[in-house]
């Protein structure tokens, strides 16, 4: 039998241990901004890399997902009233490095990647696991992040059910047994 070493919740370095086991699956969350807030660093479509995803509801479908408050990805959800959360295929480690950059080591990307619009003009990428188009229902102020709940609008099945996973700071992918 293990045994348990316990730290106060003031323990960061603790506390990212622990959450770094977590294995996660990787995903990138699109948006579409409102014109009234596009500027050369806020393009109209953009997106960022995530692994804090869950689904939150099934009736009603709610999903949610959490940005470091202080970053450029919760100014995207702030800007914006529906998102998709793209999950990423287990060879799609390229794209999440590519959303994971800076908005501006990101310029150009769209015309890179391959992708297509939900019903609300918010972009889906080409073949990952799948998507969610979601209406943005809430934002919360969590600490040192932001947390957004989603109503979820369409669900997209995508080309494979294989998904990227981030675990202990390295992309791998589940093996199925059998």
């Amino acid at each position: 039998m293990s045994t348990l070493t316990s730290f106060a919740p003031t323990s960061t370095e603790a506390y990212r241990t622990l959450a770094r086991s977590w294995a996660a699956t990787v995903t990138v969350v699109t948006v579409r901004r409102a014109a009234g807030s596009v500027a050369p660093d806020s393009p109209l479509l953009d997106g960022f890399t995530a692994t804090a995803f869950l689904t939150v509801s099934m009736s009603p479908p709610i999903i949610a997902i959490s940005a470091t408050a202080s970053s450029s990805a919760a100014a995207m959800i702030q800007e914006c009233e529906a998102l998709a959360v793209n999950l990423l295929g287990a060879d799609q480690q390229p794209l999440a490095g590519a959303f994971a950059r800076t908005a501006g080591e990101r310029a150009g990307l769209w015309e890179q990647i391959s992708w297509s619009a939900d019903q609300a003009g918010v972009p889906l990428l080409g073949g990952t696991a799948g998507a969610f188009s979601a209406r943005v229902r809430q934002t919360v102020e969590a600490g040192d992040h932001l947390l957004v709940l989603g109503d979820v609008t369409a669900i997209h099945l995508g080309d494979t059910s294989d998904t990227l996973v981030y675990h202990n700071r390295a992309y791998g992918r589940v093996l199925r047994a059998g």
